[in-house]
């Protein structure tokens, strides 16, 4: 009996110590925020991110966006990068579109938080910014694409942009309805 009491105290201090880890790493990556550049993030797309976006509102919850949503009514584009079909693809190469669980009402517009990316996919964007909905971008938490991608946004006259930084993830995790998309291409 007294070996059992014994190892639940080793189990014990064993817990307090990786909540004490996990609330230093917390509390160390607050105290570090992340700055945002003057350009495009070109590399690294899978990294922390800046809290903020020079132009654009950010939603931090999807609690939040929900609300967002039931009251304005946004325009909701994914920017989470997708495979393009292959331009030496034999002919005959049966190509399936990739797909993606993505928030409902969504439109999938794979690519375009590249740092560098074609015209078509800039004028896709831009396409889609038109109109007096709100415009929501977004893609995972940590994810640069989603940032460049709301910062192009603003570049090219959106007006009321908003930037959800929790991404497909957190509105999954929050236990919100998902819909399969495939990407809208130029």
């Amino acid at each position: 009996m007294n070996s059992h009491v014994e190892g639940k105290k080793k189990h014990l201090k064993y817990a307090i110590l990786l909540c004490f880890c996990a609330f230093s790493v917390i509390a160390n990556t607050e105290l570090e925020p992340v700055p945002e550049p003057d350009t495009y993030r070109m590399e690294n797309f899978r990294a922390p991110v800046p809290n903020t976006l020079d132009g654009a509102n950010v939603i931090d919850s999807p609690q939040a966006l929900k609300q967002f949503i039931s009251e304005r009514a946004p325009r909701l584009i994914d920017v989470y990068p997708a495979p393009n079909k292959p331009d030496n693809l034999a002919d005959g190469t049966l190509w399936i579109e990739p797909t993606r669980e993505t928030l409902p009402n969504a439109l999938w517009l794979a690519n375009v938080g590249h740092g560098i990316m074609p015209d078509s996919l800039i004028a896709l964007l831009g396409e889609n910014l038109v109109g007096s909905h709100p415009i929501v971008i977004f893609c995972e938490p940590n994810c640069w694409h989603s940032w460049n991608a709301a910062k192009r946004a603003i570049a090219l006259g959106g007006q009321d942009v908003y930037w959800y930084r929790a991404g497909v993830k957190g509105w999954r995790e929050a236990g919100f309805a998902l819909e399969s998309h495939t990407p809208i291409r130029p």
